[in-house]
């Protein structure tokens, strides 16, 4: 699928929000979105006693989707799926409301079961995220689906009858929550999951998606002045939820509405959907409650790009093909950023040995840091490393958590000791001291071997090293000419000598 010509659109019907996004995927790059717009709608307050959804509605949906699709004719996308979700599926007049949108605008809306949806946010997490078990929670404004995987594969599904919007609609009389209402949501929403043993002490993490756990994740990051961007994969613990919980209870609607990180938009029903992912988490016993990018919308579109690219959808890799949808983005070919990796192996191996430099204990990470090493020289040469650690502490990272983008970040973007310890210096409530001496010793040893690829080409073919009582002696196997190589590896020696507080002599046969 070309990114430039073959661009597809998914509008999402939601109770809370209509969504129209325009998305693209090829393998170099991956998925890319070019466009993404949003209207609060509140449906499914449009819900009468009847439960049918009323005129005015209608009228809502009508004019959203009129706008959608002037915009789809104006940016020339015709391959359009638009998805209705609990507002429209509980609806008892549904099938009038599609024979009217498709006489006003042409355009067939698709009702998704429950189950459908519920398995779209799997299919998302899955593919989008390092958890190889978990319960999901995706909250939208009417309904709640859950699932549970393991290992990745899908063992129950549910749909729960209640959604943000719906339970401010029950349980909220005024403009806040009173004590009363909240313990009566409490025992409903346990009513709800107390047949569900399934999810019953499973002790596992709690996926969670929708604009809500959006809203709650970057709640926590303000409050924290947590100092990397990018909130896919962030992670809080029940003790998060509980105080954002009692911070929510001392404020009135407008002070909720000032609240950094919360939407003004969603204010009004945050309180009850914060209380059920509380209740949710107790119930599952969860050690954690982790917020994921990627759903319902993602989800539609992998299931039909994984039949269609099975090898390039393998949920055992996701982090792998994130790291090279980053290289396609800039039309590196990943197998040409991997030169002279085996010596960079060897020598980190025999520097752990000798005691030089600790390891990393997630060494897929090297891996990952030695492929994307200035990346940033793409954008500017001569600002290669500050290039670097911009993007890669800006990119969301599908398959990493924040503290794994930080790490390779700081390793990928090493340039000399003073301009590390400027990097890390914003984050040291994620990083500790010991750990940043460890990466920017492991940095230095990169940025000496990735240095000696001076012409992309693998010429020096191994290494061997020696130890002596005040020197460090490495001899390098070459085929071919290596003046070039010979020159750059002196040139960089210095950040290896730093490392092993001795001299370091170079040899090349």
């Amino acid at each position: 699928m070309d990114t430039m010509t073959n661009r597809r659109a998914i509008i999402d019907i939601g109770s809370n929000s209509i969504r129209l996004v325009v998305y693209s995927y090829n393998s170099l790059q991956g998925l890319v979105e070019h466009h993404n717009f949003k209207t609060v709608a509140r449906l499914s307050m449009y819900i009468d006693s009847k439960g049918n959804l009323k005129e005015d509605g209608v009228q809502v949906l009508l004019e959203t989707l009129t706008k959608f699709k002037e915009i789809l004719k104006d940016i020339q996308v015709n391959h359009v799926f638009a998805a209705a979700t609990a507002a429209i599926r509980q609806a008892e007049n549904k099938e009038e409301i599609l024979a009217y949108i498709e006489d006003k605008l042409g355009l067939s809306l698709s009702i998704l079961t429950a189950e459908q949806e519920a398995y779209f946010g799997y299919l998302a997490v899955i593919h989008s995220t390092n958890i190889p078990t978990a319960v999901t929670i995706d909250m939208g404004g009417g309904s709640t689906e859950i699932t549970f995987y393991e290992n990745k594969k899908l063992v129950h599904m549910h749909s729960l009858p209640f959604g943000a919007v719906s339970l401010k609609r029950r349980f909220m009389e005024n403009a806040e929550m009173s004590p009363e209402e909240r313990s009566e949501l409490s025992n409903y929403v346990m009513e709800q999951l107390q047949p569900l043993t399934w999810i019953h002490s499973l002790q596992v993490p709690i996926v969670a998606i929708g604009g809500s756990a959006r809203n709650i994740a970057q709640v926590d990051q303000q409050r924290k002045d947590f100092p990397l961007n990018g909130i896919h994969q962030y992670e809080l613990q029940a003790i998060d939820l509980e105080d954002i919980s009692s911070q929510f209870a001392n404020c009135s609607l407008d002070e909720l509405k000032k609240i950094d990180g919360l939407s003004s938009d969603r204010a009004d029903i945050i309180v009850p959907a914060l209380e059920t992912f509380r209740l949710f988490m107790d119930v599952v016993k969860s050690p954690s409650f982790m917020y994921s990018k990627r759903g319902l919308r993602e989800g539609i579109i992998l299931s039909e790009l994984v039949e269609k690219y099975p090898k390039e959808f393998n949920v055992n890799e996701v982090a792998q093909n994130a790291i090279r949808h980053i290289l396609g983005k800039f039309h590196v070919n990943e197998e040409n950023t991997l030169h002279l990796y085996d010596i960079f192996t060897t020598i980190y191996e025999q520097f752990i040995e000798w005691n030089y430099i600790e390891p990393l204990e997630n060494e897929q990470l090297l891996r990952y840091a030695y492929i994307l090493f200035y990346i940033g020289e793409h954008i500017d040469q001569d600002a290669a490393s500050q290039h670097t650690f911009y993007l890669l502490t800006n990119l969301n990272v599908d398959g990493l958590s924040n503290e794994e983008r930080l790490i390779i970040a700081l390793l990928s973007s090493y340039k000399n000791k003073d301009t590390f310890k400027q990097y890390v210096s914003a984050y040291e409530k994620i990083i500790s001291g010991n750990e940043a001496k460890k990466l920017r010793d492991i940095g230095a040893l990169i940025r000496f071997t990735k240095g000696m690829d001076v012409l992309g080409r693998s010429n020096i073919k191994q290494v061997t090293l020696t130890q002596a009582t005040d020197e460090i002696v490495l001899i390098f196997s070459v085929a071919g000419n290596c003046l070039l190589e010979k020159y750059q590896a002196e040139k960089l020696k210095k950040h290896l000598e730093k490392i092993v507080n001795h001299q370091v002599i170079l040899v090349f046969n």
